[in-house]
């Protein structure tokens, strides 16, 4: 989804203004300018080059790490327009930090609609070949296609309820902890949908489903299993593996082959690094399928679609409301090359 050019414009002007006039812009201004330019007080901070401690206690007074919930509501009537932001930042700083996915993803793109249309290339050997070409005579192309595969997003989310105690007794920097692993949670979500797109693939049909190959003996995983997919993948498909993924049972299999144990090559049981087979990035997905591992080329497998970001109700928080306060996003993954990665797997059923 593009941004108006008059919108950025906008934005540029007022984050670029000196440091003490944009101060000067506090509390329901500042909530409602921020609003309307879409942005949030994550942005105004960075443009003050402070943070929202610092910020609070230079504005208001406020050491965020011993006020309680209750009396930061009660303190300077411009602070609580500040409260939508702390919650939503503690939550996405919680989805990005723990959950496997942003690393496995080409880049997340905000889309304008619920129904995406995406581009994406069918390769085929036949086509993609460079060739001999007469003087005069057409050259081989690779058509880029779109419109015919739609992947629809939707919405999740996760309610969020805090009792009286809570309220008075909670420090707001506590409060913030508390909000970060809820977005683990709502991270850990995503990390399990992607897991199952990576192998049967999005929404728009199932077509974009991985290339299957079977492990050579059925239920028993060798180092030769790992190696038939990686080289699947990087000959057939002419892709770099750079992950795989895999569950807690496949893992530990995995971790007790032969050639992963081998202290001078990797130190799992001292320090807790995983190994890197092959050169790629063994990656535990708690979500995983069952019995499958899945080889990717991060940088050209999937790509996160996102309509909605995380979308806080505004208006309880500032009115100390917290009776079911939603957080919800309105995201999805969608396949762009189906070829970039492989799914090798020990149960042949």
């Amino acid at each position: 989804m593009a941004y108006r050019d008059d919108l950025v414009k906008e934005r540029l002007a007022f984050l670029s203004q000196e440091p003490d006039r944009l101060r000067q812009v506090r509390g329901r201004d500042l909530y409602e300018t921020l609003a309307g330019l879409g942005l949030t007080h994550g942005h105004f901070f960075r443009a003050l080059g402070t943070t929202v401690q610092d910020y609070c206690a230079q504005e208001f007074g406020i050491d965020l790490g011993r006020i309680t919930v209750d009396r930061f509501f009660q303190s300077d009537p411009n602070a609580k327009w500040l409260f939508p932001d702390v919650v939503r930042e503690a939550v996405v700083t919680g989805m990005k930090r723990k959950p496997a996915y942003p690393e496995l993803i080409i880049r997340d793109e905000a889309v304008s609609g619920t129904a995406y249309d995406v581009p994406y290339v069918e390769e085929s050997a036949a086509n993609e070949e460079l060739r001999a070409v007469a003087e005069g005579a057409a050259i081989p192309e690779s058509e880029i296609v779109y419109g015919d595969r739609i992947v629809r997003l939707d919405k999740k989310g996760r309610g969020v309820i805090a009792s009286y105690e809570v309220i008075r007794r909670l420090s707001v920097d506590m409060l913030r902890v508390h909000l970060q692993r809820i977005g683990e949670r709502l991270g850990r979500n995503l990390d399990a949908r992607l897991a199952s797109v990576l192998v049967d693939g999005d929404n728009s049909g199932s077509a974009t489903a991985a290339t299957t190959i079977n492990t050579a003996t059925a239920d028993t995983w060798t180092y030769a299993d790992l190696v038939g997919g990686f080289m699947k993948l990087t000959l057939d498909h002419y892709f770099t593996p750079t992950h795989m993924l895999a569950g807690s049972a496949l893992c530990k299999t995995i971790l007790g082959l032969d050639e992963f144990r081998d202290a001078v090559l990797f130190d799992f049981a001292k320090t807790g690094n995983l190994p890197t087979p092959l050169g790629a990035k063994l990656v535990p997905m708690a979500d995983q399928p069952a019995n499958k591992l899945t080889i990717l080329d991060a940088g050209y497998a999937v790509q996160k679609l996102t309509e909605q970001d995380l979308l806080v109700e505004s208006d309880k928080l500032i009115n100390q409301q917290w009776d079911r306060t939603y957080l919800t996003v309105v995201t999805d993954f969608a396949v762009i090359y189906e070829k970039a990665r492989v799914v090798v797997q020990s149960d042949w059923s």
